[in-house]
């Protein structure tokens, strides 16, 4: 397909793919992000494309995989973040008392504190890499990674327990 003809498609079906990305996030800024970078990756992808399937739904795969890679990211860190909380302005009828709370100075003192292998296997978990794609990257066995996650969280919450 030529570089121009390309273009032109992913310009004509911006707004079916609005659609499509309103109807994921169900919020408008976030379906206009979804649907820039949907097309920046269609745009540096192109000789993934091959002309034998339909266009539109390689563009719609290419939006829900990049919707469910960011809902994986977020979730991690919001699982994490719920963890290690970090104290925000409250008034007296604040349930959560400062003892519960992990500063985020705490939280970076900790991770430096994790040997530096570990640091980087935990920071491409925490950037929505699959266990395989890290087992990959890193070039280590599949069981290896999901031990070694499973035991730096829970040493991230041993670390909280002795600081606070």
């Amino acid at each position: 397909m030529i570089q121009e003809d390309f273009e032109q498609k992913v310009v004509k079906l911006q707004d079916a793919l609005l659609g499509f990305a309103k109807s994921l996030t169900h919020n408008e800024d976030e379906a206009k992000d979804l649907l820039q970078e949907t097309s920046l990756k269609a745009l540096v992808n192109k000789e993934m494309y091959n002309d034998s399937g339909s266009f539109k739904s390689w563009l719609y795969t290419i939006m829900f995989n990049l919707f469910l890679n960011c809902r994986r990211h977020s979730s991690r860190e919001t699982s994490l973040l719920s963890d290690f909380q970090i104290p925000e302005a409250c008034d007296s009828s604040c349930e959560t008392g400062i003892e519960d709370a992990f500063s985020d100075t705490d939280l970076k003192r900790v991770m430096n504190l994790l040997p530096v292998n570990n640091r980087q296997l935990f920071n491409l978990y925490l950037q929505g890499y699959r266990y395989e794609e890290i087992a990959t990257r890193l070039q280590m066995p599949l069981g290896t990674v999901k031990v070694k996650i499973y035991r730096i969280k829970q040493e991230l919450r041993s670390y909280k327990k002795q600081i606070v």
